[in-house]
């Protein structure tokens, strides 16, 4: 079993066969986006892998398969039921912590990881979820702690190397996490996150030029990987590398044709200063998904760039008709009436 991963910036809904990292912000679309903002200050540390041994029990067998069919209220209530009849399970300590961590209940998930390791102080998975959780809850002394001790059993445990380098780099110590990076992607050479941790981490830290040089690393190991590829290209764009995002973003998209990425594609080519390319990309992405809130948001700003107020307001309004109370909701609102008071005055059609 996996933790869903918190590392790069790619939609679930995406469907891609990928790591699952999160959707990035949408972007205003009317202007080249901020993309020279430093990425997130504390990189995100990876999915821990499983699975774990035997089960100790049935209910702990029938959580694991509801887990994997996707139903986590089930799954939940079955590992509950082992426990209730023996809460010396550390699997099912475990299991139910993964699935309170799904839910987005992380002080269940650690209460339960910590359970898994009182019981059983050697096994690896709710350690690496602990390390995770406690790195996004920036523990990083706690987490460097837990990690050195499980390395100092196990050197060639990748995953908990990873999210010591995440650790001593949400520290701020930079040296010493480029060291645990560097480490990490020696255990795991051909794992795209590895690189882009060590990317987000090397951006954080100003060093620009190597955290390019390693996207590019991350990108060839990437392979055939939409999903993947996509969340290189985000980072590409936020250290405005936009020639190589495009660049990324077109094998990407020959794999995988999807509205985000040619979302992301346009906001690329706006950074490159290519209007027609990027308002080309976001009339694409609409006819490729008509739901998507976030398509139509840029696609009224590269329209507005383009002096068709009027079709911008429409597509302003489609977002707010899809997404009424989404994330740019109220600057959808601002920009229609912006645009219908520079009509009012005369303005470009």
């Amino acid at each position: 079993m996996k933790r869903e991963s918190l590392l790069g910036a790619v939609a679930l809904s995406l469907l891609l066969a990928c790591g699952g990292p999160p959707k990035p912000p949408e972007t205003p679309a009317e202007t080249p986006p901020d993309t020279g903002a430093t990425p997130s200050a504390t990189p995100k540390p990876g999915p821990t892998e499983g699975p774990v041994a035997a089960s100790t029990s049935d209910d702990v067998t029938k959580g694991t398969a509801a887990i994997k069919a996707g139903d986590w209220n089930a799954a939940r209530a079955s590992f509950e039921a082992a426990l209730t009849k023996n809460p010396k399970q550390a699997d099912a300590h475990y299991y139910l912590g993964l699935v309170m961590d799904k839910t987005g209940d992380r002080a269940a998930a650690e209460k339960h990881y910590r359970e898994a390791l009182a019981i059983q102080p050697d096994f690896p998975e709710p350690a690496e979820n602990l390390v995770a959780l406690l790195v996004e809850g920036q523990k990083y002394e706690e987490a460097i702690t837990i990690a050195k001790k499980v390395l100092a059993k196990n050197a060639k445990n990748a995953e908990m190397q990873l999210n010591l380098a995440f650790a001593l780099s949400g520290k701020g110590d930079v040296e010493g996490a480029s060291k645990a990076f560097d480490d990490a992607v020696k255990l795991a050479p051909n794992d795209a996150r590895f690189y882009l941790g060590y990317a987000q981490h090397l951006a954080a830290a100003k060093k620009t030029d190597e955290a390019i040089a390693k996207l590019k690393q991350a990108q060839r190991v990437a392979g055939d990987d939409p999903g993947m590829l996509a969340s290189v290209a985000l980072e590409q764009k936020n250290l405005r590398d936009f020639q190589s995002c495009v660049a990324t973003l077109d094998h990407a998209i020959k794999l995988k044709d999807a509205a985000e990425l040619r979302v992301y594609r346009g906001h690329c080519k706006l950074g490159l200063k290519d209007l027609p390319g990027a308002l080309a990309e976001f009339q694409a992405a609409v006819g490729k998904e008509p739901n998507s809130a976030p398509a139509y948001y840029s696609l009224g700003g590269a329209l507005a760039d383009s002096g068709k107020l009027k079709e911008a307001i429409g597509s302003w309004e489609a977002y707010l008709k899809l997404a009424p109370n989404g994330p740019l909701a109220k600057q959808a609102e601002a920009k229609i009436k912006k645009a219908k008071e520079l009509l009012a005055k005369g303005g470009k059609k």
